[in-house]
């Protein structure tokens, strides 16, 4: 078939990926993480069994982002591509001038990109700045091959060295490279070449020293601990009027200020958790925390849904609840739904929250911070309630 004369290389990057091919090959560059688990699932799930079926035709080269020549590259690749904030995470897929970002967007499009590339011959690299450099340092020579040195012989000859030598080719070239050595340093790689059992490791690693984010993630948990306690006491105190309590939440322009100002926080955090685990990136963390650690943890999902998703849909409930209070002949199931939804949302919170520090042994600054607002709400709807008592 024509299309065994073909290759097809790509670039790619961990946190993202990276691929070479000569010029007639599909050419691609992916970039990668080795402590990112969406990568490892890419790497391992579809690029490898991608490799295994397209076989010479398809050779990917990966950019380890967790080395400073990675980075940079990665950091060079934004650059040039103008890639918006929010589609700067690995695993990232770059084919000629088009990235694919997330485990599930190279899923959905990578096949049929390979298809095309075929259909046409091949591509050519990205041409983003210090690239070259990778190409020329990663891809052999074609037409060159090594001759096996013949092993040693007894002799009382005087020993020969024996050479490598090359198939000459129609035009002049420099000295033929027999194979691509594996280089010493690992920021890239044939992906064929990486140790995927290193990486599940490393991403299950026992995660590094993190004092700040343990201490804000202690400050937390025992604010939450007190807030929950605080509230039990106040509606227990005043339950059998509070289940008959026919007020309004929203009678104080201040507080339901504050409402809608907690709700955007809780939507925005959830909402952006949300994103990271359904389309598999790595999560901007910042300087303080370990945010796909958690996220890449057993217990971001529960009967395999992310933790985010539930929690956007509990804002988005909390909302409706919000409004629906107004209404006179749905008041009181809505404040009774609020208060019960707020101080569970605290103690799921609270447990969250507990196996970042105590079994996970990382933070997540975004949970923490969805963890603050849903301690809030409970305070401000137990407050309102009971404010409103006769």
């Amino acid at each position: 078939m024509a299309k065994n004369s073909k290759s097809f290389g790509f670039l790619s990057f961990w946190p993202a990926f990276l691929s070479f091919m000569p010029p007639h090959w599909l050419k691609k560059k992916k970039f990668y993480s080795p402590t990112c688990p969406h990568c490892h699932e890419t790497i391992t799930n579809i690029m490898i069994p991608l490799m295994d079926e397209y076989g010479e035709q398809l050779v990917v080269v990966g950019i380890d982002t967790s080395t400073e020549a990675g980075s940079y590259l990665f950091a060079e690749a934004i650059k040039y591509y103008e890639t918006p904030e929010n589609r700067r995470g690995v695993p990232t897929l770059i084919v000629e001038d088009t990235v694919l970002v997330s485990t599930m967007e190279i899923k959905n499009t990578f096949r049929g990109m390979i298809e095309a590339g075929l259909a046409v011959g091949g591509n050519s690299w990205p041409e983003f700045p210090g690239l070259a450099e990778v190409v020329v340092a990663l891809t052999p020579t074609p037409g060159a091959v090594q001759t096996e040195t013949p092993p040693p012989q007894e002799s009382t000859v005087a020993p020969v060295e024996t050479t490598e030598t090359a198939v000459p080719t129609p035009t002049p070239t420099p000295e033929p490279v027999a194979a691509v050595s594996e280089p010493k340093n690992t920021t890239a790689q044939s992906l064929e070449t990486i140790d995927t059992t290193s990486m599940e490791n490393a991403a299950v690693a026992e995660p590094p020293a993190d004092p700040v984010g343990f201490a804000l993630g202690w400050i937390v948990l025992l604010t939450l601990l007190i807030i929950l306690l605080f509230c039990l006491w106040q509606l227990g105190s005043h339950w059998q009027i509070v289940i008959n309590t026919e007020s309004t939440l929203d009678q104080n322009k201040s507080h339901t200020i504050l409402f809608w100002l907690l709700i955007a926080v809780g939507l925005t955090v959830a909402g952006y958790l949300a994103y990271v685990e359904s389309m598999q990136v790595t999560a901007i963390c910042g300087p303080v925390g370990e945010c796909n650690i958690v996220q890449g943890s057993p217990y971001a999902r529960i009967l395999g849904i992310p933790v985010a998703i539930l929690g956007l849909l509990s804002y988005l409930t909390i909302t409706g609840l919000w409004l629906l209070q107004r209404l006179e002949n749905r008041r009181r199931f809505a404040v009774l739904a609020l208060v019960g939804l707020t101080l569970f949302g605290t103690l799921f919170s609270i447990y969250l929250t507990s196996l970042e520090l105590l079994v996970i042994g990382a933070v997540c600054m975004w949970c923490l911070s969805s963890a603050v607002v849903s301690g809030l709400l409970c305070l401000l709807v137990t407050t309102k309630v009971v404010k409103h008592l006769p």
